[in-house]
């Protein structure tokens, strides 16, 4: 689909170069102009120029320039139809959907299973500070976890049975919303069952920043060595982590836990290296 020039202008206006690239390079003010180092080539002064009166950037070392589009489609290794949704979304800006049936109501349930993951991944981490997630909150002091890692990464606590989809439904979301999110299955009797279930909860973020997915990692004691042959055999059935499964917002080759935490860190100007580790 390609947008219209009025909403390139609507998208550009409410996007301002400074503000953006700044959260992406450290600048400072110098006359008319703000400088940093640039993000596209190793450099020691700073030669990469942001004019906030014509809205555009320049480097002197590399020649690299343009828009704000330019910027966003390059730092982020996106599309230019890519860059403009990425910008309106920070803006808050709505953009038209499709002209096809299909497409437009694919799009507006892939909204609001990003709507779902938000507000799990928050109603998560606040049920991970209450008195009923004790296992969890334990289980982050013994791995040392601080609270402000807790924050960073909103870790969280799953309930248990089917607390999860009350709680969505009381708030306001449908079935199919809910069922697509893949945080809830429905069963051969009807019944709508939390695939996550007193668990310690990792949400997953995609490079803009939106819940897309969940990790969880089981609490439950292994049984003690008198225990029965069927609770011993109950309790290997319970794999130690489990993940969501692939839907409509996402999937699992396409994305990397912590990626935009990191992408967040490595723009520190005191930082000198990102290390990638497996898990």
């Amino acid at each position: 689909m390609r947008y219209s020039d009025e909403i390139l202008n609507e998208v550009r206006e409410n996007s301002d170069i400074v503000e953006v690239i700044s959260q992406y390079v450290h600048l400072k003010r110098s006359g008319r102009n703000y400088f940093g180092l640039c993000p596209f080539h190793n450099e020691k002064s700073p030669s990469f120029s942001v004019s906030p009166d014509k809205q555009i950037f320049h480097c002197f070392g590399c020649g690299v320039g343009g828009n704000v589009f330019t910027f966003i489609s390059k730092i982020e290794g996106i599309g230019f139809k890519e860059a403009i949704e990425n910008l309106a979304d920070r803006a808050g800006i709505v953009l038209p959907k499709s002209t096809n049936n299909e497409d437009s109501r694919k799009e507006e349930l892939k909204s609001k299973v990003y709507k779902v993951n938000n507000f799990t991944a928050d109603y998560y981490h606040k049920r991970l500070y209450k008195p009923e997630s004790k296992a969890g909150q334990e289980y982050v002091k013994q791995r040392k976890l601080t609270n402000e890692t807790l924050e960073s990464y909103n870790l969280g606590f799953s309930g248990n049975y089917d607390e999860l989809y009350k709680v969505l439904r009381k708030e306001g979301f449908n079935d199919e919303e809910i069922l697509e999110s893949k945080l809830v299955n429905k069963n051969e009797k009807g019944e709508f069952i939390d695939r996550f279930r007193k668990r310690l909860m990792f949400p997953i973020q995609d490079e803009r920043g939106r819940f897309i997915a969940f990790g969880g990692r089981i609490l439950i004691d292994p049984p003690k060595a008198d225990a029965s042959e069927e609770e011993k055999l109950a309790f290997k059935k319970q794999a130690k982590y489990i993940n969501s499964t692939e839907n409509i917002a996402y999937s699992k080759g396409r994305h990397l836990f912590g990626l935009y935490a990191a992408k967040k860190a490595a723009h520190t100007p005191t930082l000198k290296k990102v290390l990638i580790v497996e898990g």
